[in-house]
Parts: structure tokens; sequence; C-alpha cells
């Protein structure tokens, strides 16, 4: 277990591997006791909150791009098109998850997660920051987690 090193780095790290460390045991649990959304939905304060509020200039800026989104895993889901640049994108991201402004939907009546849509409030009017289709938020975050921390190691 031991101390943080880089508490950043090594908080991103460490929430990426508790996510596989489930992922691993997952199936030594019934379906209906399998709790791998809650876990990922827990797990957005380490990915997305908590860098976003401590080394944001180490947060990469690219445009997005179609491509940019497929390279990320996003081929299905949605991010609203006034998000041109990818850091404005975490930061809404995260006000979304800091302030609970999100809803799991299942698109039939067995409640599976099928989509999960974050949401900021704008003037008073609920505005759809990215709709994620579920199966492919965690190949999101991965690939955003080993950006961020490639970028805090190459610049500290």
């Amino acid at each position: 277990m031991g101390n943080y090193k880089d508490i950043e780095h090594d908080f991103i790290d460490r929430t990426m591997k508790l996510i596989a460390q489930y992922e691993s045991i997952l199936h030594k649990y019934p379906f209906e006791q399998q709790y791998n959304y809650t876990l990922l939905l827990n797990c957005l304060l380490g990915i997305i909150v908590i860098p976003k509020e401590t080394v944001f200039s180490h947060i990469p800026n690219p445009i997005i791009t179609t491509e940019l989104l497929k390279q990320m895993g996003l081929v299905n889901s949605f991010i609203n098109k006034r998000y041109r640049n990818f850091r404005d994108l975490i930061r809404d991201l995260r006000n979304s998850i800091a302030h609970g402004s999100f809803e799991i939907i299942s698109n039939t009546d067995d409640f599976l997660v099928d989509e999960i849509v974050f949401t900021r409030n704008s003037n008073g009017q609920v505005v759809q920051v990215a709709k994620f289709e579920s199966n492919e938020l965690l190949p999101f975050l991965r690939y955003y987690a080993d950006w961020i921390k490639s970028n805090l190691i190459e610049n500290r």
C-alpha cells in the first residue's frame, strides 16, 4: 500500500488500478451483485475531479475532433459541440460530477446501465455536457488517465 510519492499522479494511478482489481474479481459475483458502474462513478473523483482541482495546467488541451474522440474510445457517445477544447470539457465534467448533475439511463425495463448523462446548469437551464454509452466510459477514462499521468511525469 505505502505512502503517496506524488499524490496527483499516484491517486490517478491507484484509482485506475482499483478499477482493474475489481474487474479481475467481478466474475466471482452473481450479475445482480456486480457494481462495476457504481465503482466507476465513484472513481470519477480521482480521475476527473481531483486532477482538475490540483493540476489543471497538466490536463491536455487539444481541440476536440472526431478522430480524438475515437482514440479515446468514444464512438457512440455524445460530447456537446460547444466543447472545442478538451480542458473545457473536463472542467464541466468535473462540475457535473462534483454537483451530482448526472443521470443513469436504462433503455429497457431491466434497469441496466446503458448511458450516463452529465449535465450542467446554464442560466437556469440544464445543458447536456456529455452522454457516454456505458461501455465507452471506462475506455475514455483509461485514455484520459494515461494521458494526464504522462503529462505529469514529463512536466515535473
